[in-house]
């Protein structure tokens, strides 16, 4: 209710006292019996008439003023309880937020954790390595027989995988060979080749890589790299490739073995750089 009105109800509020007060003092004056004088046979039967007309009057603008009270009463409750929804629903909002701020910091705080956890697996496993070849003493070897360099194989595990140049319109791996699906794979082009290949098949031992194993591929130019595993995911069999491209085709020099799972339903995607 607006301050005007409220100034406006009490003015009327006054003027209604001030009205029932005269009609009462005229209802008793006319209810008085005469003194001095002898009035008409009439008369009563005329100032019970005016008497009952004045409390009919009074009765009705006592009921009106009663009714005026009742809607401010309910004007008033209305905006009580629109002032309560109003609070209610910016509690509720405040605490929407809240719980928003809090998940986003627990995914960042959990994928940080995990790129750590990678990271560290990486570097121990080359500090093994260092420490294994520093402390191995050098024998006297005979020349090796020359022989030509590899080219287009996947070495993880013990074992050798060659690969052949495919693309994404080949909907199934060869048999026999592993595959390009997307990427030339160039060990020097700065960016993803993805790898697949059958299981059971030449890419079974793909189900056992694990953080920090280490795959090398030699390209079809001889130059070689080793890269190390990083992040590893397992899909619905037919999944699209865009939905799920940042993470199992990551940017710069990468690469991705992707196989079938024992239920042929579901694939694993390995990732190393």
């Amino acid at each position: 209710m607006s301050v005007p009105f409220f100034i406006k109800s009490r003015k009327t509020t006054r003027l209604s006292a001030l009205v029932l007060a005269a009609c009462l003092l005229l209802s008793a004056l006319l209810a008085t019996e005469p003194v001095a004088y002898a009035e008409p046979a009439s008369a009563p039967a005329a100032n019970h008439s005016l008497s009952s007309g004045v409390c009919d009057a009074l009765w009705i603008f006592s009921h009106r003023v009663s009714e005026s009270g009742q809607d401010i009463l309910t004007e008033k409750a209305l905006e009580e309880s629109r002032r309560s929804d109003a609070e209610a629903e910016r509690q509720l909002l405040s605490t929407l937020n809240e719980e928003g701020a809090l998940y986003a910091e627990e995914v960042a705080a959990s994928r940080a954790a995990q790129e750590a956890a990678a990271k560290e697996i990486i570097r121990a496993a080359d500090d093994a390595e260092h420490a294994i070849v520093g402390s191995a003493v050098p024998k006297p070897e005979a020349p090796p027989a020359a022989k030509s360099a590899p080219a287009n194989l996947l070495c993880f595990l013990g074992e050798e995988v060659p690969f052949q140049q495919g693309g994404p319109a080949d909907i199934a791996a060869p048999n026999g060979y592993a595959s390009t699906w997307v990427g030339t794979g160039r060990v020097t082009d700065n960016a993803n080749t993805y790898f697949i290949g059958h299981n059971p098949g030449v890419f079974a031992r793909v189900i056992d890589l694990e953080l920090g194993d280490k795959i090398t591929v030699f390209d079809d130019t001889g130059a070689s790299r080793t890269y190390h595993v990083f992040d590893t995911l397992i899909l619905p069999n037919g999944s699209n490739y865009f939905v799920y491209e940042g993470r199992i085709a990551p940017m710069g020099e990468t690469i991705t073995l992707q196989t079938c799972c024992a239920d042929n339903r579901h694939v694993r995607c390995v990732m190393a750089r």
